[in-house]
C-alpha cells in the first residue's frame, strides 16, 4: 500500500480492518473482479485505499497513451457521496498524480456538450445520470476505461436500473476489444444488500469473480435459501412444526430446530423423537453433551437419512454448524444479527456463483419461520428481508404489519410532519424516518391563508424549495414599529443576561438588525466561561448556534408578539435524478436572488405554520406608472438550473394526505398492537378452518365385518344424536360418527351420551376407539374430526347427546400415525392395546 494511503488510514484512526477489508482489500490491490457485501459498504475508505494502489502501482504504467479520457470511473448514487469522495481523494493528497475530478450534470440543454476534462484526468467522480449524459455526446472520452467501481450498488441500481445497463454495456465493449486483452480490467461493486440486479451483474459483467459477504442473513439470499412462513396460534406450534419436517425424503436431511429456551428445546425434543429416527437436543443444561452432539451430527448420512437436532439459540453459537440442509424458527429471531447466524448455518450448501464450472444444481436450503400471534409484532422488522426473499406471505401477516405500522405511526403525534413529505409530497424512506406521515387535525390546522394572492418576503433560504420569512398584511404594522423599538432599545444599552434558560426568548445582534431569538437547547457548561447556545430566529425562522455572550437581555413587552416566521413551500418542482435534496448550488442561486425581497405568491394550501404557494414572482413596478412587471418566478428558476425537474402531483399527494385524516392518537401503541395480535390470531384460526376437508355422510358397516376398516367422516349432525345399538341377537358393534362444524376439534366438550332411562349404558367406554388403516384415513393434523364410538351392548339405546371427550390431537403420515388425548380422569382410565385397535 502506497505511503499516502497509509497517511490517511492511520490519521481516521483506521488502525484494525473489518473481516470484510481483510478478505477484500487483497483482492481489490490485485485488480480482481470483487463483490462487497459489508455493513460498512457506505464508507469508501473500506475498499479506496487497495484501488488506488492498484491504480498507482499498476494501471497507470500500462494504459494505452493513445487514448484519452479518465483510466477509472466511480460511481455513486447522489451528489452528497460525490462530495464526500472528493474530500477524501484530496485528503490523500492524490491531485497531482491521478487528478481526479468530480461530475454532476443537470438537465439542461447542451450542458454535457461543454464539459471540459481536466488536462491527464485519471479518475471520474460522478453519478449514473451524470455518466449517461455524458456518453451520449462524448464517448470517446473513455476509451480507456478500465477500472469501474459502484458505490452502493444496491442503490444504484435501485435509482438508476437504465443508465447502469447503458453504463456497463459501455464498459463491456471497451474492455473486450482486442487492444485491451493485456491491460487491466476491473469492477467492483460495493453494497449493504444482495439484490438481483448484482446478481446479474456477477452473471453477465464480472468473470472469475471474488466475494466478499460479510452480512449473515445477505449470505442466505446470496446461497438462494427458500423462505417458508407457517402461520399458526402458540398451542398449535408443534403440531405445526411436525407438518413442516419431511420424514420421508429419498436424500439425506440434516434439520436444525432453533428454540428460545431449554423448556421449548424439552417439548420440540419429546414431540419430534416419536417420529425421527435420530433425532438430538441439546440446551443450556445439557452443556456436557456438546461434543457428543457435535460428533454425531457431523457424521456422514446415507440417502433416506434425517438427522434433527433440536437446540436453543444460545447454544448454537457453540455448535459451529454449517451443514444443516433446512433451519426451523420455532422460536422466533430476536434480531436479524439472530435470524442471520441461524441461516448461516447452511452455509456449506448455499450456492457459489463465482464457480463457472458447477456440475448439476445446488443442495436445496429452507428455512421454515414459524410466526403465533405472540411474536408477530416482531416480524414487522423482517418482512422486507422475506419479500427480498421472494417468500409468500400470507394475507393475515400482510394485514397484521399493516396494522401495526399504522398504530405506530399514529403515535408520532409529538413529532413534526415530514419536511419530505411538505416538499415533494413523498418521504424518502417511511420505514426509517423518524417524523410524521400522517395528518393530526389538532397539529396541522392552520390559520395561514390557504387561498388567494399573498405577499411574502423570505428572510432564510433552507433549500431551493423551502423558505422561512413573512406574509406581509397592509394593517398589521405590529412587526415594523417592535423592530424599530428594539433598535432603538439596544442603541443605548446592550444587557447581558445572567442565566440561559432552554426555552427562554432573547435577543441576538446580527450586522445592525436585532432579532428575537428561542433557546433550542443548552450544553452544559461546566468550568467553561464561554460556549455556544442553539437558538431559533422566531421572526426569521433559522436556527444556528450563536456564542453565549452575543445573547442579550429581551425585555418584556417584546415578549407578546408571536413569531413572525412562516413557512413558505414552492410547489411543483423537485431535484432531479431521485436525489432527496437539493445541489447547495441550487439553494445558493435561489438564495442570493430571493433573499430579502418581497415576492407576490398565489397561496394554494396551507398545513399549521406552512403556507404552500404556486406562483411565486418577483413583480416590480415601473416608476412613475402603474405598470407592474414580472422579473422571474421562483419555479422557473429553480428548473432553469438544470437540476431540477417538475413534479405536477405535489398538491394532489398533500391533499390526499389531509382527506385521509388521523388516526386515534388517544390509544397507546401497545394497546394497538394488542388488538392487532387478537386479530391475527383469529385470521389464523379462520384460515385452519377453511383448509379442512369437506365432511361427507359415512357409510354403514357391513354385518360381516367385526372391525372398523377405515374412518369415514360424516356431515355435520346437531348435538343431540340418535345413537343406535346392534340387537342382541345380531352382536355387531356399529359405528356412530359426528363432526363439530364451525369450532376446532380439538376444544370439544366432553362426551356425554344420554339413555332414555337418564344413564350411561355400562358398555359404553368414555375413551373414543379408533383405528387407522393407510387407505382410510385421509391426512391432515385435525382428523379428530371423525370419531367413532363401538358398543357390543346387546340392547338399543334412545337419543344421545355427544360431544368430544377425552380432547384429542391427531397427527398422521403415509405410514404411521399419532393421536395424542387428554384424559379427564387419568385415575380411573384403562388402555388396553390389541392388533387392530386401542380401548
Amino acid at each position: 500500500m502506497t505511503a499516502l494511503c497509509l497517511q490517511v488510514l492511520k490519521k481516521r484512526q483506521c488502525s484494525v480492518l473489518t473481516p470484510a477489508e481483510r478478505y477484500s482489500w487483497p483482492s481489490v490491490a490485485r485488480g480482481c473482479n470483487t463483490v462487497i457485501i459489508s455493513p460498512n459498504a457506505e464508507q469508501p475508505l473500506s475498499y479506496i485505499a487497495p484501488l488506488l494502489t492498484h491504480m498507482l502501482l499498476n494501471s497507470i504504467y500500462t494504459a494505452l497513451t493513445s487514448s484519452a479520457g479518465p483510466m477509472a470511473v466511480l460511481l455513486c448514487p447522489g451528489w452528497e457521496k460525490v462530495m464526500v469522495m472528493m474530500e477524501l481523494l484530496e485528503e490523500m493528497k492524490l491531485k497531482s498524480v491521478l487528478h481526479p475530478y468530480s461530475l454532476l450534470l443537470g438537465v439542461g440543454k447542451d450542458e454535457a456538450k461543454a464539459v471540459r476534462f481536466p488536462k491527464n484526468c485519471l479518475l471520474l467522480v460522478t453519478t449514473p445520470f451524470s455518466l449517461v449524459r455524458l456518453l451520449s455526446v462524448h464517448c470517446f472520452l473513455f476509451l480507456r476505461l478500465y477500472h469501474l467501481v459502484l458505490d452502493e450498488a444496491d442503490q444504484l441500481f435501485t435509482l438508476a436500473p437504465d443508465q447502469m445497463a447503458t453504463i456497463l454495456q459501455h464498459f463491456q465493449k471497451v474492455t473486450s476489444s482486442e487492444e485491451k486483452t493485456s491491460c487491466p480490467q476491473q469492477l467492483v461493486a460495493v453494497a449493504k444488500r444482495w439484490t438481483n440486479h448484482i446478481e446479474a451483474l456477477l452473471a453477465n459483467h464480472m468473470p472469475y469473480p471474488c466475494i466478499v459477504m460479510a452480512i449473515p442473513e445477505e449470505a442466505a439470499l446470496y446461497g438462494n435459501v427458500q423462505q417458508i412462513i407457517r402461520m399458526t396460534v402458540e398451542n398449535d406450534k408443534i403440531s405445526v412444526l411436525l407438518d413442516s419436517l419431511d420424514f420421508n425424503s429419498d436424500v439425506g436431511q440434516k434439520t436444525l430446530i432453533v428454540a428460545k429456551s431449554a423448556q421449548e428445546v424439552e417439548d420440540v425434543f419429546k414431540a419430534v423423537s416419536n417420529k425421527s429416527a435420530f433425532c438430538l437436543k441439546t440446551h443450556e443444561g445439557l452443556t456436557h453433551q456438546f461434543d457428543f452432539v457435535v460428533q454425531q451430527w457431523r457424521k456422514d448420512i446415507g440417502p433416506g437419512t434425517h438427522v434433527i437436532l433440536v437446540t436453543s439459540s444460545e447454544c448454537l453459537k457453540c455448535l459451529g454448524i454449517r451443514d444443516a440442509t433446512c433451519v426451523v424458527h420455532y422460536g422466533f429471531p430476536a434480531s436479524p444479527k439472530v435470524f442471520g447466524s441461524r441461516l448461516f448455518c447452511m452455509a456449506e450448501h448455499f450456492r457459489n456463483l463465482s464457480d463457472r464450472d458447477q456440475t448439476g444444481s445446488p443442495r436445496l436450503t429452507r428455512s421454515v419461520l414459524l410466526i403465533s400471534e405472540r411474536n408477530a409484532c416482531h416480524v414487522v422488522g423482517v418482512l422486507r428481508y422475506l419479500e427480498r426473499a421472494n417468500a409468500p406471505l400470507p394475507p393475515e401477516l400482510l394485514d397484521f404489519v399493516r396494522g401495526v405500522n399504522t398504530a405506530r405511526e399514529e403515535q408520532k403525534t409529538h413529532q413534526p410532519l415530514c419536511g419530505y413529505v411538505k416538499s415533494y409530497g413523498v418521504c424518502r424512506d417511511s420505514s426509517v424516518c423518524p417524523d410524521r406521515h400522517t395528518f393530526v387535525s389538532e397539529l396541522d390546522q392552520s390559520v395561514l391563508p390557504a387561498s388567494g394572492v399573498i405577499e411574502v418576503v423570505p428572510l432564510y433560504v433552507k433549500t431551493a424549495s423551502v423558505f422561512y420569512g413573512r406574509i406581509v398584511r397592509k394593517e398589521d404594522g405590529g412587526f415594523q414599529n417592535m423592530a424599530s423599538e428594539m433598535k432603538d432599545f439596544y442603541a443605548d444599552k446592550k444587557p447581558g443576561v445572567e442565566e440561559i434558560l432552554e426555552g427562554g426568548l432573547f435577543a441576538v445582534q446580527e450586522d445592525n438588525f436585532y432579532h428575537r431569538v428561542k433557546v433550542l437547547s443548552v450544553p452544559d457548561r461546566g468550568d467553561r466561561l464561554f460556549f455556544t447556545v442553539f437558538v431559533r430566529f422566531i421572526d426569521v425562522g433559522k436556527e444556528k448556534e450563536v456564542k453565549s455572550h452575543q445573547i442579550l437581555k429581551l425585555p418584556e413587552r417584546f415578549h407578546s408578539l408571536p413569531g413572525q416566521a412562516v413557512e413558505i413551500i414552492v410547489c411543483r418542482v423537485k431535484p432531479v435524478d431521485a436525489e432527496t435534496d437539493w445541489h447547495p448550488k441550487v439553494t445558493r442561486a435561489i438564495s442570493q436572488k430571493i433573499r430579502g425581497l418581497q415576492h407576490r405568491a398565489k397561496a394554494v394550501f396551507s398545513l399549521g405554520n406552512t403556507v404552500f404557494v404556486d406562483p411565486m414572482v418577483r413583480m416590480t413596478q415601473v416608476p412613475g406608472m402603474k405598470t407592474v412587471i414580472n422579473e422571474y418566478t421562483v419555479q422557473s428558476e429553480i428548473l432553469s438550473s438544470g437540476m431540477a425537474v417538475s413534479n405536477p402531483e405535489h398538491l394532489e399527494l398533500l391533499k390526499a394526505l389531509c382527506i385521509s385524516g388521523s388516526g386515534n392518537g388517544s390509544v397507546s401503541l401497545e394497546v394497538r398492537i394488542k388488538a392487532e395480535q387478537e386479530a391475527l390470531a383469529e385470521a389464523v384460526r379462520a384460515a385452519e378452518l377453511a383448509d379442512l376437508p369437506q365432511l361427507e355422510p359415512c357409510e354403514p358397516l357391513s354385518p360381516d365385518s367385526s372391525t372398523i376398516q377405515s374412518l369415514v367422516p360424516v356431515t355435520p349432525v346437531p348435538p343431540v344424536l340418535d345413537l343406535h345399538l346392534a340387537p342382541a341377537s345380531d352382536q355387531r358393534p356399529l359405528m356412530v360418527s359426528q363432526s363439530a362444524a364451525g369450532q376446532r376439534n380439538t376444544h370439544s366438550a366432553d362426551l356425554r351420551i344420554r339413555i332414555e332411562d337418564g344413564e350411561l349404558h355400562p358398555m359404553i367406554s368414555k375413551s373414543v376407539l379408533m383405528e387407522c388403516r393407510q387407505n382410510g384415513v385421509s391426512t391432515g393434523e385435525d382428523e379428530s374430526s371423525s370419531q367413532q364410538l363401538i358398543s357390543s351392548n346387546e340392547t338399543r339405546c334412545g337419543d344421545a347427546v355427544t360431544s368430544f371427550h377425552p380432547l384429542a390431537r391427531w397427527y398422521q403420515t403415509s405410514d404411521s400415525l399419532i393421536v395424542t388425548m387428554k384424559l379427564k380422569e387419568p385415575q380411573n382410565q384403562s388402555c388396553h392395546f390389541f392388533q387392530d385397535r386401542v380401548v
